[in-house]
C-alpha cells in the first residue's frame, strides 16, 4: 500500500514538529494521535465536518476558557482500562484493583457527561460520551461517588452475614485478650504493649521468675539485656481464632464469587465502554487540535474538490518559533499552485527552501484535519506528498550527492500521473551547472503536463518558461543599497543586517521581469573585492545575451 507521506518527508517539512505540539491528554487521545491518518481524496465532506467541529470548539474555548480547563482536568484523571474490560469480556475474573479502576472510569465518565451537557448540542456524535448508569449503580451500590472500591455487603446477603459473624468473633477475641491482659498487668505490675508483649530486663530476676511461672505469658525472644514475652492464647481464644479462620475462607470464597459476577456484568457492557473510550479519545484529540489552532493563530482551510492550492500569508511554524525566541517575526508567504510545475528562484539565503517546506507543511496539516497558520488557505486533497528536500548525500549507499538526489526524485516522478504534491528543493544542485540546468529543464518539461502539483526551488532562473509558473523571492530588490551599506559599516554582524533587510515574500514573475542580482549584491555588501564583482556582472550579462 502506498503511503501518503513517509517519515523522512514528514520530518523534513516540519509535520512531526507540529504534531509533537498537539497535546492529547488521555491514553485514548494519545493513541489516536499516534495513529493519526490523513483524509483521502473522496473524503472531502468528512474533512469539512472535522474542521467544522474543531472550529466550534475553538469558538467555545475562546468564549469560556475556565469551562474547558475543568474539562481538561477531568480528562487528566481518565485511566487506561482497555486491558481490564477486554479480560472481563473474555471471561476472566477481575481483581479488586481492576474493579477499582473501572469504577473510577465510570464515575469520571459520569462527571464528564454532566459537564458537557452545557454544550451537548454543539458536539459531533463521534465525540459525545454517554453515562453507563447501570455500571455506576453496580460498582457504587452505596451511591457515595467515592472512587475507592470495596466488595460491599450490598452485593450478597451471605457475605453480609459472614462479615457480621466475623465481627462478633473478633470482638470476643479482643474481649478475652483484654481480660487476661488486665489481670496480668494487675498481678505482675507490668504494662503490656499494644501487640500484647512485654520486655523485661534480665536484671529483674524476681519479675522474670514470676513471668516464667505464669501460664498466660510465653517466651518470645531476647537480647543481651532483655527478654521478650508475649500473651499466650487461651483455649477459648484458640477456638475463636479457628472459627475466625474458617469465616475468612468463606468470606474470600464469597468475594471471589461476587468478583466473578461483577466481571461477567462488566463484560456485558464491553461495547458500551469501548464506544465511550473511542469518543473520549476523539474529544481529547479534537480539543487538542482546537487548542493548537488557538496557540498558533491558525485558521480553518477551505477544502475544495479541484486539485489546486492557494495560501495567503502562510507561516512556517518551526522557523517562526525560533524567530520568536529572538524577538523576530516570520515574514508570511503567499503562493498559488495548480497542476503542473511552479518554480521558486532567488538567492541562497532568500528563504526558497522555507517557502517550499511551508507549502508541504500546510497541505499536510490540512489533510490531517489541522487548522493552518495563515490568513487563508484554499486546497484540494492530495493522493500523496513527496519531497526531495535537504542534503541528499548517501554515503552508506556509495552514492554522490547528485546520484542520491536523482535516486530520490525518480520515486516522485513515478507517481506524477496521480493527484499528488511533489516538492523538489534546489533541483540538480549536486552536479555541474550546464548539466544541472539541462536536467532541471528536462524534469520540468516532464512534469509540467502531469496531474500532480510540482513546486521546485532552483538557482537556474531560465528553468521556468511560458508553461511554468515562476515565483521569485523579492530578496533585496526593493532595498536602498546605499542605506544598507551604511548600516553594515556601523555593525560588525553583516549577516544579521542583510537577513533583517531581506524580503522573503514571493512575487510572481514573467519572462520580461528583471531578475534581481541578490547573490552579487550580497557579495558586494559582504565586502568582496569590487573588481571581482564587476567581472561577475560582465560574465552574467554575457551569458544572458548568449541564452537569448
Amino acid at each position: 500500500m502506498r503511503t501518503f507521506i513517509d517519515n523522512n518527508i514528514a520530518e523534513n517539512i516540519g509535520l512531526e514538529y507540529v504534531l509533537g505540539k498537539i497535546e492529547a491528554i488521555t491514553p485514548y487521545g494519545k493513541e489516536l494521535k499516534g495513529n493519526i491518518q490523513p483524509f483521502k481524496i473522496g473524503e472531502e465532506e468528512l474533512l469539512i465536518r472535522e474542521f467544522n467541529q474543531v472550529e466550534k470548539l475553538v469558538n467555545l474555548i475562546n468564549e469560556n476558557k475556565f469551562f474547558f480547563k475543568n474539562i481538561k482536568d477531568i480528562l487528566h484523571n481518565i485511566k487506561d482500562i482497555r486491558n481490564s474490560i477486554t479480560r472481563a469480556k473474555e471471561g476472566y475474573i477481575l481483581s479488586n484493583v481492576e474493579l477499582f479502576e473501572i469504577k473510577g472510569f465510570v464515575l469520571i465518565l459520569a462527571e464528564l457527561c454532566i459537564e458537557l451537557k452545557v454544550i451537548e448540542g454543539k458536539l459531533d456524535n463521534s465525540i459525545k460520551v454517554n453515562r453507563v448508569t447501570e455500571l455506576e449503580a453496580l460498582l457504587d451500590p452505596q451511591h457515595t461517588k467515592i472512587k475507592a472500591f470495596y466488595i460491599y455487603d450490598e452485593y450478597s446477603n451471605e457475605l453480609k452475614l459472614i462479615r457480621a459473624h466475623k465481627r462478633q468473633i473478633d470482638s470476643k477475641i479482643k474481649t478475652e485478650r483484654k481480660k487476661i491482659k488486665d489481670e496480668l498487668e494487675s498481678q505482675l505490675s507490668i504494662n503490656l504493649r499494644p501487640d500484647n508483649s512485654v520486655l523485661v530486663s534480665k536484671n529483674h530476676t524476681d519479675l522474670l521468675e514470676k513471668i516464667i511461672n505464669n501460664s498466660n505469658l510465653i517466651y518470645s525472644s531476647e537480647t543481651y539485656m532483655d527478654i521478650k514475652f508475649t500473651l499466650k492464647p487461651t483455649q477459648e481464644v484458640n477456638e475463636l481464632e479457628k472459627e475466625l479462620s474458617v469465616l475468612k475462607e468463606k468470606e474470600e470464597e464469597e468475594e471471589q464469587r461476587i468478583r466473578q459476577q461483577l466481571s461477567e456484568k462488566i463484560g456485558g457492557y464491553y461495547e458500551h465502554i469501548a464506544q465511550n473510550m473511542q469518543a473520549i479519545g476523539r474529544l481529547d484529540l479534537t480539543l487538542a487540535k482546537a487548542y493548537s489552532a488557538i496557540d498558533t493563530n491558525s485558521v480553518k482551510p477551505v477544502i475544495i474538490h479541484e486539485h489546486r492550492v492557494n495560501i495567503v500569508n502562510g507561516r512556517y511554524l518551526k522557523v517562526e518559533d525560533v524567530l520568536r525566541a529572538s524577538a523576530q517575526d516570520f515574514t508570511p508567504i503567499s503562493i498559488a499552485l495548480e497542476e503542473g510545475v511552479a518554480c521558486i528562484t532567488g538567492a541562497n539565503m532568500g528563504g526558497k527552501t522555507v517557502s517550499l517546506k511551508l507549502v508541504g507543511l500546510l497541505c499536510a496539516m490540512a489533510q490531517y484535519g489541522l487548522f493552518v497558520p495563515c490568513t487563508s488557505m484554499e486546497t484540494g486533497l492530495h493522493g500523496f506528498i513527496y519531497g526531495s528536500i535537504g542534503d541528499m548525500q548517501s554515503t552508506d549507499k556509495g552514492l554522490s550527492t547528485f546520484g542520491s538526489e536523482i535516486s530520490s526524485i525518480k520515486e516522485g516522478l513515478k507517481r506524477a500521473d496521480e493527484c499528488g504534491l511533489i516538492l523538489i528543493d534546489e533541483l540538480a544542485r549536486g552536479t555541474n551547472p550546464d548539466e544541472g540546468y539541462a536536467i532541471s529543464k528536462a524534469i520540468v518539461k516532464f512534469l509540467k503536463n502531469k496531474r500532480c502539483i510540482t513546486l521546485i526551488t532552483t538557482h537556474y532562473d531560465n528553468v521556468a518558461n511560458d508553461d511554468v509558473v515562476h515565483y521569485q523571492v523579492i530578496g533585496l530588490s526593493r532595498i536602498d543599497y546605499e542605506e544598507l551599506k551604511e548600516k553594515i559599516s556601523q555593525n560588525k554582524n553583516t549577516m544579521n543586517i542583510v537577513s533583517k533587510y531581506m524580503d522573503y515574500r514571493l512575487k510572481k514573475v514573467t519572462k520580461d521581469t528583471l531578475v534581481p542580482r541578490d547573490a552579487i549584491n550580497i557579495a558586494r555588501l559582504m565586502g568582496l573585492d569590487e573588481s571581482i564583482i564587476a567581472d561577475a556582472e560582465n560574465t552574467l550579462n554575457k551569458n544572458k545575451i548568449e541564452l537569448k
